[in-house]
């Protein structure tokens, strides 16, 4: 008996195995009729050229103008113009004056439509929507239609022909015989709402919540207008008519930053006299020395016919408040950092530019759909079964999400990544499998047409309970505006080669950390030995000392600002908090000025590490460990990410990373602690690991232009200097280990001298990091150590990569350590060749 397999299995290509043995099967013969095309995969029909749907375009238009002229204008179109006039009114009635603007629309969208996003959906919508209205005009829904002729009977020629056509007609017969005049109306609503949601692309909620918010925004433009010329007439203002707000007074109090958000937010688009935004993110300068919050009195640019009166003595405006006297700069504190409590004005959010949605539109569907279909063939290929659940649009990658087959291993998939790039022709793919939370396998594809991601985009100011350190990454995967909150992770480690964003990252976080927090509350330590990425901020009244270059002062930097944190901790202990927000809290009930965070970012910190890497990473290591509590937090980026930049105690202490693209898994693991950076593309691409979670989110970081920068910059400059703190660069005395504390410090002289003497030719080797460990000194005091060991002969003098020569025995040492004590003891120094001329070389 032959046995015949069944589509299913000759579909999969596979054969299941029996006790006996091989399963015998037997070809079948093709089949004829029905049987052979049920069994037959016909090919996809082919999609038309651009250029083919441009020609279809052009002519829907010229179709459209020649019925518009024949409609409209009542011009003699000859037989085929009053053929198509008699057969339209006929076909669709009154619809029929709409053809032309439906012909149209339709040939401008053919023409324009590789920039529309999703073009499939107008098919569907737009059939829904003419055949709604070709009901609604039928049934008369909401007096559609001319009052005349009455209707006798369906079908009624010189009825329809001015209202529904016999199209109309016939749908009104179909709705009134299922569900009778009540229902046709019903029908024909639910129609032309369907066919607009269609049509929009959008679910429901999103356009209710669009024309709610266009409600807003209207009612909003009307209220400043009416405020305003209230405001050139001279007409006071009346508590509680919904559009005053209070003054700032004498002592000034500082607006909450949740209104400035909300008002920001708002783009009126209305022209008094130029002082507004005219569209392309372009600040003028009077934008700069006015109100930021959209409700003061300076706000709007008045012109010189128009101008308002002078405001009362009692009110401060925004020029009194930028050109009161500056922050003395250089001034020098003692103890620790405290705040000033000057009433600062924060930034409008409108100085930062918004993408431009006509031209960044994303990938296009039908791309999308292509790709799908390229993923699901390639996986059939590798006998792998999957099917699509669903797709995940980002502004660079989108996400394809698989369901596989019972029984399907999903490490399978990840096996086949370069399989998969190579047939979708893309450089770089990255699979989850699975992914996190889901049922699915997401294969990421960059996008063909990348949408660019500004912090105009995203910028939502401080939402309430977030801390000064707020910041704005970009947009994650799905769309969403991703923040991070400094002060709850404490510390955040940003990685990743040259070009791959890291320094845009920075820029936006400190910028959208100024856009809402003001020196009273913020002071900066901005550490740049490339001297090029962070001098844009050096006249933001928040630096706490000048940008650093010099890597010696930045280990300075980092020493004193540990000297910092033990001083904020006796100060916590000895009022009994436990956080800087509750010091500050007992601070202000017992009047002294509450302390403010400080931020220490360091560009690059394998600069510092090749300099003076024990000082750095003890630094680091101590503030990374302890200085959460007392408001110190670190930002520590470098474009090398091996092991000896970041060390192991390094990454302990500091959970939050931020990777951007690098060359090997094996740099993502040192980020990251897993692979998945090496698939990044560049250009801002971030994995974003947050504290207390082992999941990556990938987000697209957010750009920030230098003159949105300097805009924001300037903003601050106007309203004071910085107020640095030189004791921060200055480097910590030395320890005195034997507590004498006596005679002057002198270049020549150690008590560890003898020490290192006896260590160097027990070991014969000699190098400062030995001497760091054996004697437990700084990298300072182990390289000068050093020197003396050089300049009485101990040790070689310095030959580049080779190590040190231990030039003396365990005889020498005492003539040696003599010699020295006998130079010490008279007037001047050891000289170059003390305690040279016994010993041989």
């Amino acid at each position: 008996m032959k046995l015949i397999p069944s589509r299913r299995t000759r579909a999969r290509g596979g054969s299941s195995s029996h006790k006996g043995g091989k399963r015998p099967v037997a070809r079948k013969p093709p089949a004829k009729g029905k049987a052979a095309a049920k069994g037959k995969v016909l090919p996809a029909p082919r999609e038309l050229e651009q250029r083919h749907i441009d020609l279809i375009g052009l002519g829907l238009l010229a179709a459209a103008l020649y019925l518009g002229f024949v409609l409209y204008a009542g011009w003699d179109g000859g037989s085929a113009g009053s053929g198509l006039k008699n057969g339209m009114t006929w076909g669709v009635g009154a619809v029929a004056y709409a053809m032309p603007m439906l012909l149209a629309g339709v040939g401008l969208a053919l023409v324009v439509r590789p920039l529309m996003r999703y073009p499939g959906a107008i098919n569907a919508g737009a059939l829904l929507f003419v055949a709604g209205l070709l009901l609604a005009f039928a049934a008369e829904t909401a007096g559609l239609g001319p009052s005349g002729p009455a209707r006798d009977g369906l079908f009624d020629s010189d009825y329809f022909t001015v209202h529904g056509g016999a199209l109309g007609e016939s749908l009104y017969w179909a709705a009134t015989t299922l569900f009778q005049r009540i229902g046709a109306h019903i029908v024909a609503l639910l129609m032309i709402v369907s066919g607009l949601l269609l049509l929009s692309g959008r679910p429901l909620i999103s356009l209710l919540s669009s024309g709610a918010e266009a409600g807003r925004r209207a009612r909003e433009a009307t209220g400043e207008f009416a405020r305003t010329a209230r405001g050139i007439r001279g007409a006071p203002e009346a508590v509680g008519d919904g559009w005053t707000t209070s003054h700032y007074a004498d002592g000034g109090e500082a607006l909450d930053s949740d209104d400035d958000r909300a008002t920001n937010e708002i783009d009126l688009g209305l022209d008094l006299g130029g002082g507004l935004d005219d569209g392309d993110g372009d600040i003028t300068a009077s934008e700069l020395d006015g109100s930021e919050h959209g409700f003061e009195d300076e706000e709007w640019e008045i012109p010189d016919d128009l101008a308002e009166p002078e405001p009362p003595s009692k009110v401060v405006t925004t020029d009194e408040a930028v050109d009161a006297p500056l922050t003395p700069m250089g001034a020098k504190r003692s103890g620790i950092t405290e705040s000033e409590e000057i009433d600062y004005r924060i930034p409008p959010a409108k100085l930062l530019r918004r993408g431009n949605d006509e031209r960044d539109k994303g990938p296009d569907r039908r791309d999308m759909e292509r790709t799908a279909r390229a993923l699901l063939e390639v996986l059939s290929h590798f006998k792998i079964e999957a099917k699509l659940i669903g797709t995940v649009v980002g502004p660079h990658v989108s996400r394809y999400e698989l369901q596989l087959a019972p029984g399907t291993k999903v490490g399978k998939i990840s096996q086949l990544k370069d399989d998969l790039a190579y047939a979708l022709a893309s450089t770089d793919i990255r699979i989850l499998a699975p992914i996190p939370g889901k049922k699915a396998v997401g294969v990421e594809v960059p996008n063909a047409r990348r949408k660019m991601v500004r912090l105009g985009d995203i910028y939502g100011g401080r939402p309430e309970g977030a801390s000064p350190l707020l910041s704005w990454l970009g947009k994650g995967i799905s769309g969403q505006a991703v923040s991070m909150d400094l002060a709850k992770m404490p510390h955040v480690l940003v990685a990743g080669t040259t070009g791959s964003g890291k320094s845009g990252s920075v820029n936006a976080i400190l910028t959208s950390m100024l856009l809402h927090a003001s020196p009273n509350e913020l002071r900066l330590v901005l550490v740049d030995p490339k001297q090029v990425e962070l001098n844009h901020y050096d006249s933001v009244p928040h630096l706490l000392t000048p940008v650093v270059t010099s890597p010696r002062v930045a280990a300075n930097v980092l020493e004193n600002l540990v000297a910092e944190m033990e001083s904020r901790y006796t100060v916590m202990g000895k009022a009994r908090g436990r956080s800087l927000d509750e010091l500050n809290k007992i601070r202000r009930k017992a009047g002294d000025p509450p302390l403010p965070h400080i931020l220490c970012v360091i560009d690059e910190l394998a600069d510092l590490m090749m300099v003076a890497p024990g000082e750095v990473e003890e630094s680091i290591i101590r503030l990374a460990q302890k200085s959460r509590a007392v408001g110190i937090h670190l930002l520590l980026a470098t474009q090398r990410p091996s092991t000896d930049v970041i060390t192991g105690t390094i990454k302990v202490n500091i959970p939050a990373r931020i990777g951007f693209s690098v060359a090997s898994q094996i740099d993502s693991r040192v980020i990251l602690d897993q692979g998945g950076a090496e698939s990044l593309l560049g250009q801002g691409d971030m994995l974003y690991r947050p504290v207390g979670s082992s999941k990556l989110q990938r987000v697209q970081g957010a750009f920030v232009t230098e003159e949105e920068i300097a805009k924001v910059v300037g903003f601050w400059a106007k309203q004071g200097e910085p107020d640095f703190d030189q004791d921060l660069l200055v480097e910590k005395a030395p320890v005195d280990v034997d507590g004498d504390g006596g005679g002057e410090f002198s270049p020549d002289e150690d008590d560890l001298l003898a020490d290192a003497v006896k260590i160097v030719v027990e070991t014969e080797t000699a190098s400062v990091s030995m001497i760091q460990r054996r004697l437990r000194v700084g990298y300072t005091r182990a390289g000068r150590l050093i020197d003396m060991l050089e300049r009485r002969g101990v040790i070689s003098g310095y030959e580049g990569s080779k190590p040190r020569q231990v030039l003396i025995g365990h005889a020498d040492v005492a003539r040696v350590l003599a010699s020295g004590r006998a130079a010490a003891g008279s007037d001047g120094p050891a000289t170059e060749g003390a305690g040279l001329e016994t010993v041989g070389r």
